[in-house]
């Protein structure tokens, strides 16, 4: 690493850049101007030699070698978990600004931007891009909690095909082209048909519900009130749904204002249309159907972008990094 030239145009490089997570952050860190020097893009021996785009040129997609992080300032991981974790059992070194996006479940620094204290960010370090659905879960309850406190929560996930890689998303598309020419499904990644039908999916779902009660444990520490958690796999291909009650002492006008002024919310209570498809592209998280329950909590439902508001988290601890003079090593 070049500690200068990670102030002014770091040397970047993405693992896993033709997963779906891979792509939204190229395309993320294109779209932002992100001030950098060289993109690399890395994957398995299976997809090298394949071309993107970035910024009107055509790059090479090159394998994933411990040299390959020569000159390299800052490295996304964004492949899927099992790669990661092959990577490990290699006994390869991790480049020294590493932020990893694969939920393997390494340890590192959890840090969800706005909301952890930034003083765990460094210039050198092994950074932990919280779930997308912790992402949305963690800003709900903090902005509540920090202006209202929050006793208790529930929270319902539907969760997308996407979070399962470009695996889930064909498996979903050809399940469902598979069944309106009335012919047998193919069920590899998923464990029954999700082609328009809902899989409580015990074990993909389980660990992902341990995994973010563990990255809110991370980010907030063991008193934060954590929320029961229940996920289910939806036949949506992008995007995340939560249906949530929250405990909280505050009136609906109060949380209404409250989700209004801030910028990490949309709140969009008059809406017909807030909905996965209707958040692809956005990294806020949209609010609607704000309601009082008439039993002691809140109800609202929230959709966000689950591709999106994960790189978007990424992409800004890279910056905070980038831009904050005082960090050290």
């Amino acid at each position: 690493m070049d500690p200068h030239r990670l102030r002014k145009s770091p040397n970047i490089a993405i693992v896993g850049s033709t997963s779906l997570l891979g792509k939204e952050l190229r395309e993320m860190i294109e779209s932002r101007a992100l001030p950098i020097g060289r993109l690399a893009l890395l994957e398995t021996e299976e997809y090298a030699g394949l071309l993107q785009e970035f910024a009107g040129e055509i790059r090479i997609t090159q394998v994933i070698t411990p040299e390959t992080f020569d000159d390299i300032d800052i490295v996304f991981f964004t492949c899927a978990p099992e790669i990661m974790q092959a990577y490990v059992a290699s006994g390869a070194k991790f480049p020294d600004l590493t932020i990893d996006l694969t939920q393997a479940g390494l340890d590192g620094t959890t840090y969800l931007h706005g909301i952890s204290d930034s003083r765990l960010l460094r210039t050198s370090g092994y950074f932990v891009n919280p779930h997308a659905e912790t992402i949305v879960i963690g800003r709900i309850l903090a902005h509540l909690h920090n202006t209202f406190v929050v006793e208790s929560a529930a929270v319902t996930i539907l969760e997308p095909a996407s979070e399962r890689g470009n695996a889930g998303v064909d498996e979903l598309q050809e399940q469902t082209v598979s069944l309106l020419n009335f012919q047998q499904v193919e069920k590899k990644t998923f464990g029954a048909q999700l082609a328009f039908n809902v899989l409580p999916e015990p074990g993909a779902m389980s660990r992902t519900e341990q995994r973010i009660m563990e990255q809110l444990d991370a980010i907030f520490g063991k008193t934060f009130p954590k929320p029961a958690i229940h996920a289910v796999q939806v036949p949506v291909f992008h995007s995340l749904a939560f249906s949530m009650f929250v405990n909280v002492s505050a009136t609906i006008e109060q949380l209404s204002a409250h989700f209004a002024q801030n910028a990490s919310f949309v709140l969009e209570e008059l809406s017909e249309d807030v909905s996965p498809v209707s958040v692809v592209g956005s990294d806020q998280i949209h609010i609607s159907r704000l309601r009082d329950t008439g039993q002691a909590a809140h109800a609202l439902w929230a959709v966000a972008d689950n591709l999106r508001i994960a790189a978007s988290n990424a992409i800004q601890i890279a910056e905070h990094i980038m831009l904050a003079p005082a960090l050290e090593a």
